[in-house]
């Protein structure tokens, strides 16, 4: 998944960065949620599930970015659900992605 963001050309990390190493905004954080899984069926497992989240942090609101990330989704069959929120103690706005891969 790290590698499949990074093509977004933005600091990417796995749950958050180590206290004084915040790059600047834009950035994307992804961390697993919930309980992870398998497919099974005629008493095998088929494949793993994953729950993700993907949060998106700017400055100010992103399209272009935000359909920069959906696009690439999208393009490698990913479903997603967003939500979005401005967090006012941060100055900065979070878009939030729900998936399952």
């Amino acid at each position: 998944m790290r590698e499949t963001l990074g093509t977004l050309d933005i600091p990417v990390r796995y749950r958050a960065f180590n206290v004084g190493e915040v790059p600047g905004l834009p950035y994307l954080l992804y961390y697993t949620t919930d309980n992870q899984g398998t497919l099974k069926a005629d008493n095998h497992n088929y494949a793993k599930v994953y729950n993700l989240t993907l949060e998106l942090y700017s400055e100010e609101k992103d399209l272009e970015l935000e359909e920069k990330l959906e696009a690439l989704l999208d393009m490698n069959n990913i479903e997603y659900d967003t939500f979005e929120s401005y967090l006012d103690t941060e100055s900065m706005y979070e878009v939030a992605y729900d998936i399952t891969i």
